[in-house]
């Protein structure tokens, strides 16, 4: 057998299968732009998400954090967006159909360091809670800690 099939099966057995969880919305966003859109539309994705898996009142009293942590950076928790449906209204408005699937185990654990109390207690696969295996900020103070005006 050649050396390189060698290496190429040892690549392959030992690098673990780690199944993440998944979650499915259709949803639908407007905006002035194909590009604001398809924005507004991931945010909604992730908004829909979060309020199944968190309780609602840790939304509300955490939405500063959370705007800019995790909704500023919606594509990041998205496995995949498939535009399902795309037209322009008369005004110019920019309207979208599409089906998100969401990395349940990022966005829980994005939550979870933000201390926004969730629904779901058990980490999954790619799930790291702050204090273990090195996540959170070690860097300096939250900046966000005693500065929010809402």
């Amino acid at each position: 057998m050649p050396y390189f099939l060698y290496i190429w099966l040892a690549v392959c057995i030992a690098t673990p299968v780690v199944a993440a969880t998944i979650e499915r919305v259709v949803v639908q966003g407007s905006g002035f732009t194909r590009e604001s859109a398809i924005g507004y539309t991931e945010e909604i994705a992730i908004t829909r998400v979060m309020e199944k898996y968190a309780r609602a009142e840790a939304l509300n009293i955490n939405r500063t954090k959370i705007r800019y942590r995790i909704l500023d950076r919606s594509a990041s928790y998205l496995d995949s967006f498939t535009i399902l449906t795309f037209y322009v209204d008369e005004d110019g408005a920019h309207h979208i159909t599409a089906e998100a699937r969401v990395s349940l185990d990022r966005l829980l654990t994005s939550l979870r360091n933000l201390n926004v109390e969730v629904k779901m207690w058990a980490p999954g696969p790619d799930q790291a809670i702050e204090g273990r295996r090195g996540a959170g900020r070690k860097t300096g103070p939250d900046p966000f800690e005693g500065n929010l005006t809402d």
